[in-house]
């Protein structure tokens, strides 16, 4: 094949030329003709559409769900206390990411925006599981396929939702420039779904435990416990949708392993939280939540070594850019 050179089109665009010869429609393409520009204001109209039926149906989905919640909480305005107190360390979680941005701080609206469609989207993720258990258990396999259920659906389909929530809009905002920036916006999408799967959680036990305060305060505080991995799997998958950005010729890949880690951390910690805890408490005595409190801890915590230490890479490599004058 021969070299190709670029010539200047008639409408300010640009076309290749290969070895003397337009190569229209045989190697590249741009568009000429009105059937050319007819596709190309289809395909920007049918993208949209999508995009706007999406949103429809997730919020439609959410405001049903709310309006379910919010008439239990009308009844029992201690509830909406509760949910609150059980997102406050995911909360501080996704602050610190959003401060530890090594370039400019990212815009309160689409921080605020993105934190909306993690809840929004949310009602995805959960109607995917339930209808997924409400098979298992009709098949009558529930126990036996809990734990491919955790990472073959759960892990997946939440992590992908969360993504979902970054793409959707953050991702098409000149803010978004960096990893790092994905990271943040990621956290915050994983804060909006660990704020409404909270909310339902918490009034949803009222339903289940008899409404008890001491049952219900600990459903809460176990919400509080296990919220923060909400924002960090969310944000391993933003960081690695950031650095797609700025390395399109692998952007596939590394989409893919950006939504395959997260998903794989969720379907383990699914797998085992229940059971590690379970045994600890067996094993040393105390109270299974006290224990379940050390085993996220440990957890996340190597989780977020991870993820800080890729953001602390990309502080040093900016600020090595800045001093040698290139930023």
């Amino acid at each position: 094949m021969g070299e190709n050179d670029r010539e200047e089109t008639a409408d300010g665009g640009t076309r290749t030329v290969m070895m003397g010869e337009d190569s229209y429609d045989i190697e590249s393409w741009e568009p000429r003709t009105r059937m050319d520009r007819l596709s190309l204001r289809l395909y920007h109209i049918l993208s949209e559409a999508t995009r706007g039926v999406t949103l429809l149906l997730a919020l439609t989905f959410v405001l049903i769900e709310l309006g379910l919640v919010t008439t239990t909480l009308a009844r029992r305005p201690l509830l909406g206390l509760l949910s609150f107190f059980s997102i406050v360390p995911a909360l501080l979680l996704a602050a610190y990411i959003w401060r530890a941005d090594p370039t400019e701080r990212e815009p309160i609206p689409t921080l605020v925006a993105t934190f909306l469609l993690g809840v929004v989207f949310a009602t995805f993720a959960a109607i995917i599981n339930t209808v997924g258990m409400g098979v298992l258990s009709g098949v009558g396999v529930e126990t036996l396929a809990i734990v491919p259920f955790f990472f073959l659906v759960v892990g997946p389909v939440e992590e992908t939702v969360k993504w979902l929530a970054v793409r959707f809009h953050a991702y098409r905002t000149p803010h978004f420039q960096t990893a790092v920036d994905g990271a943040v916006y990621g956290a915050m999408a994983g804060l909006g779904f660990a704020t409404i799967e909270n909310l339902t959680y918490v009034v949803g036990s009222v339903g289940i435990h008899g409404g008890t305060a001491v049952t219900v305060s600990g459903v809460a505080v176990t919400r509080a416990i296990v919220g923060p991995n909400h924002v960090l799997w969310a944000a391993i998958s933003g960081y690695y949708l950031g650095l797609a950005k700025i390395v399109p010729t692998n952007r596939g890949p590394i989409i893919v392993k950006g939504i395959a880690l997260p998903a794989l951390l969720h379907g383990f910690y699914n797998s085992t939280a229940g059971f590690v805890t379970n045994v600890l408490s067996a094993v040393f005595g105390g109270d299974v939540l006290l224990w379940l409190l050390v085993y996220v801890l440990v957890f996340s915590g190597l989780v977020a070594t991870y993820l800080f230490r890729k953001i602390r890479r990309s502080r040093e490599y900016y600020e090595d850019q800045v001093r040698l004058g290139w930023l």
